[in-house]
């Protein structure tokens, strides 16, 4: 007997839109993807692609759950962050509807405070930790452009920090000395190696890139493995900061390659409790809990 779908899921990124038909109990039945990412659209445009995109599904009768950049400021409606910690009943009490679609529910996003001053920031990454099965005391891990180090305990986001490790790593190829005629990454993995260890045994980031250099005229370093080098010295000082959390499981979640390297890294920074998760999957899943919360 074939599952019927029971919701709408957006996931709604500053780049991709993934709508999704999610059927009782979270698993994704079919998704359509597009290009047409929030950080490209005014708030007047989203429902009109939404509509596009999600096509004859929009006919089911379905609720539709959004979570991600369609609430960010100055998009389809701005959705306040929520503090710290958060889980998924916090979530579900929060949503709201954009005014030119009543239908649909917009989930806010998550903050960090210290001293009742805003530290940290996410949108959508939340949806994705809260679809995943937490342990207490779980750190989640989403490589990319902004990684987000994102500690639970009792499958709630407790804190989380983000680094801006991929967009350094692309501004440094395209804009620095370091970057000429530098390759492309994910050929040597031996210098990826050799950059994470240098970093963990020395985070200081800006004083270690200079080594990129180094190593180069000291002709230990090709400009084809370079890349390679430069990434595990941004991952590795990402890493290094996070030893306190050596003792925790550590869930990646992401792009396949991201993932491995991060994988590697890890290991060599004394993690040994490493597991990769299905980034599709857990949105789908954690969309799925809040509209369940939000049905109670």
């Amino acid at each position: 007997m074939s599952e019927t779908a029971g919701l709408i899921g957006v996931d709604w990124g500053t780049s991709n839109l993934r709508v999704m038909r999610i059927a009782d109990g979270g698993r994704v039945l079919d998704s359509r993807s597009d290009p047409r990412g929030a950080g490209g659209l005014t708030p007047d445009q989203f429902h009109d692609v939404l509509r596009d995109v999600g096509g004859d599904w929009l006919n089911e009768d379905l609720p539709v759950l959004v979570s991600g950049m369609a609430g960010a400021r100055g998009r389809w409606r701005e959705m306040a962050y929520l503090p710290c910690p958060a889980g998924v009943a916090d979530l579900a009490g929060a949503v709201a509807s954009p005014d030119d679609a009543p239908l649909v529910r917009l989930v806010p996003g998550v903050a960090a405070f210290e001293d009742e001053r805003l530290q940290d920031v996410m949108r959508g990454e939340e949806t994705q930790v809260l679809g995943l099965d937490l342990q207490d005391d779980a750190v989640v891990v989403g490589p990319g452009t902004h990684s987000k180090w994102v500690r639970t305990a009792q499958s709630r986001i407790t804190a989380f920090r983000t680094f801006m490790t991929g967009e350094l790593f692309a501004a440094i190829r395209k804009g620095t000395i370091l970057g000429a005629d530098m390759g492309e990454p994910g050929v040597d993995d031996e210098a990826f190696a050799a950059g994470a260890a240098r970093a963990l045994r020395d985070p200081a980031v800006t004083a270690n890139l200079f080594s990129v250099r180094v190593e180069g005229l000291a002709g230990r370093l090709s400009a084809t493995s370079a890349a390679d080098y430069l990434s595990g010295l941004l991952i590795g000082a990402e890493i290094a900061v996070q030893s306190d959390a050596r003792d925790r499981p550590v869930i990646l979640i992401g792009a396949d390659s991201l993932c491995s390297r991060y994988a590697a890294a890890l290991s060599l920074g004394g993690f040994n409790d490493v597991r990769i998760a299905d980034g599709a999957a857990a949105t789908a899943l954690g969309l799925w809990r809040i509209h369940e919360a939000v049905s109670r």
